[in-house]
C-alpha cells in the first residue's frame, strides 16, 4: 500500500493522520483476529465503498457520509443487536 509522503503542518491534519495510523495498527495487531468471517466480509464491503467514495475529490464529504451511513446503517444496526 502506498503511503503519502506529504508533510502536513496543520495540527488537526497531523492528528487525523496519526489516528489513521493508529487505527490500522490496532486493526492489524488486535482486532482482525477477533472478527468473525461473516463480519469481516461486511466490514470489507463498507470500508471498500467508503474508500472508493473518498477517492473522488469532486464529491463533497457531506454527501459521502450520507451515502455511506445509508448503505452501512443496516449492517451497523445488526452488529449492535449481537
Amino acid at each position: 500500500m502506498a503511503r503519502s509522503s506529504k508533510k502536513f503542518t496543520d495540527p488537526t491534519d497531523i492528528a487525523i493522520v496519526e489516528v489513521h495510523r493508529r487505527f490500522v495498527e490496532v486493526m492489524e495487531s488486535v482486532r482482525l483476529e477477533t472478527i468473525s468471517p461473516e463480519m469481516k466480509l461486511r466490514y470489507l464491503a463498507v470500508m471498500t465503498n467508503l474508500t472508493e467514495k473518498l477517492a473522488l475529490p469532486s464529491k463533497p464529504l457531506s454527501e459521502i457520509v450520507g451515502e455511506v451511513m445509508a448503505e452501512a446503517g443496516p449492517f451497523i444496526f445488526q452488529a449492535m443487536q449481537r
